[in-house]
């Protein structure tokens, strides 16, 4: 064999792995974007509904269903905050409010989490669903121009209008109290987004307000 014949040879050789190494190194982030549920097992129950929202903005929301038992009633746990590919590109990774969490992606569609146990904890994207609706526990600042107040969430990093809806005068009241003037201040609340028909952040009402600190700070 000469030695151009060889030389083309391994060039082709060479691509050829290098396209295989590209398949192999996982999923653009933009194709992972969408909403995932499944049944986590659980010891003594049926199981845990799980549904996670991944946005196309890096935000994540996750939410567990606990089913009933003989010392409590059925109960919502959420948890927000952002999500991104590790660098192995093959995982993603929860950063936020609760535990941090990792995820394979086996394909388009799968997440597994990364968990100590023998157990899957699985995960389907649902094609059906476009985003999460639910009352959340947050943390965040606030600040109010006149009568209106905007709201930055810790996390996330989102920024609403908030509506005067819900909790809001109970919140007015304990910001006038604590001293805002124009000046961010930091709160917890208990509150829903609300998002419009593609997906953009429109505004935030206050179901449950529960404390103001003068600090502005997440």
């Amino acid at each position: 064999m000469s030695l151009n014949r060889f030389a083309i040879l391994l060039i082709i050789v060479l691509i050829s792995a290098c396209g295989h190494d590209k398949d192999s190194t996982g999923l653009p982030e933009a194709s992972l974007q969408g909403i995932y549920e499944g049944v986590y097992p659980c010891d003594g129950c049926p199981g845990i509904t799980v549904t996670l929202w991944l946005r196309s903005d890096g935000g994540y929301f996750f939410r567990q269903l606990y089913p009933a038992d003989n010392d409590r009633e059925e109960f919502e746990a959420y948890s927000l905050g952002r999500w991104d590919s590790m660098a192995d590109k093959r995982r993603i990774e929860l950063r936020g409010a609760g535990p941090g969490r990792s995820f394979l992606y086996t394909d388009r569609d799968t997440l597994l989490m990364q968990t100590d146990s023998d157990l899957e904890y699985r995960l389907t994207r649902d094609p059906a669903q476009t985003e999460m609706s639910a009352t959340i526990r947050m943390a965040g600042t606030m600040r109010m121009l006149g009568d209106n107040a905007s709201f930055t969430e810790c996390w996330t990093g989102y920024v609403a209008p908030v509506s005067k809806d819900g909790d809001f005068a109970r919140f007015r009241h304990y910001y006038r109290s604590a001293g805002g003037r124009n000046e961010p201040v930091h709160v917890e609340l208990e509150g829903r987004f609300s998002w419009s028909d593609v997906g953009a952040l429109k505004s935030l009402t206050i179901e449950r307000f529960v404390t103001v600190k003068a600090d502005g700070a997440c």
